[in-house]
């Protein structure tokens, strides 16, 4: 079984923010936590584009957001992933859009190899710090039970493996990429 980092495609060059109007820190989001209020979440853009509604992930700072498709491909993996309301408004108009979720991906797996990989300290200040990832290997069988697991090493890493990229294809998702295990600087992708 092969593994990959989910990655979102979208045609603009453009994150979706987590907002201020947020009280649940969107760090949080990408540790695993769960999201315990009873609130949607807010994002801006600069504008919402004709084509928003034809993605099924969207490239963002702070928790993914995903389409409501996308949520129910996930569930029926039964991955444990925690979907969130969101709201996404633009900036220059005010316009906003409430079709999205965040997901919340649950469980963190300890997926890295390291003796592997090639990574090297974010900060050379901070040795045993957050690291900076050039080569990623993973260590095989890591996910047994899970199809889509955030990266215990790495938070922010959201890793997937071939039943959930069978999956995207046969449900034919929008907006997704897949990069195999390999350099981070000239990442391969997978495509759907």
């Amino acid at each position: 079984m092969s593994y990959y980092q989910l990655y979102s495609n979208y045609r603009r060059d453009v994150f979706f923010c987590y907002t201020e109007k947020n009280t649940f820190n969107h760090y949080d989001l990408e540790e695993g936590i769960v999201y315990s209020l009873d609130k949607k979440l807010h994002y801006s853009i600069d504008k919402l584009d004709s084509y928003l509604n034809e993605c099924d992930i969207l490239p963002t700072i702070g928790g993914l957001l995903v389409s409501l498709k996308f949520k129910k491909l996930v569930e029926r993996l039964g991955s444990n992933c925690q979907f969130i309301p969101a709201v996404i408004t633009s900036t220059k108009s005010g316009e906003s859009n409430e079709t999205f979720f965040v997901m919340n991906v649950l469980n963190l797996v300890p997926c890295l190899d390291m003796e592997n990989s090639e990574y090297k300290p974010l900060l050379k200040s901070l040795p045993d710090g957050p690291i900076k990832l050039l080569t990623i290997k993973y260590v095989p069988h890591s996910l047994e039970g899970h199809h889509i697991v955030r990266m215990k090493e790495y938070t922010g890493n959201i890793i997937v493996d071939d039943v959930f990229i069978k999956a995207c294809k046969v449900q034919r998702i929008k907006g997704v990429m897949f990069v195999k295990e390999g350099s981070t600087q000239r990442p391969e992708f997978v495509e759907i």
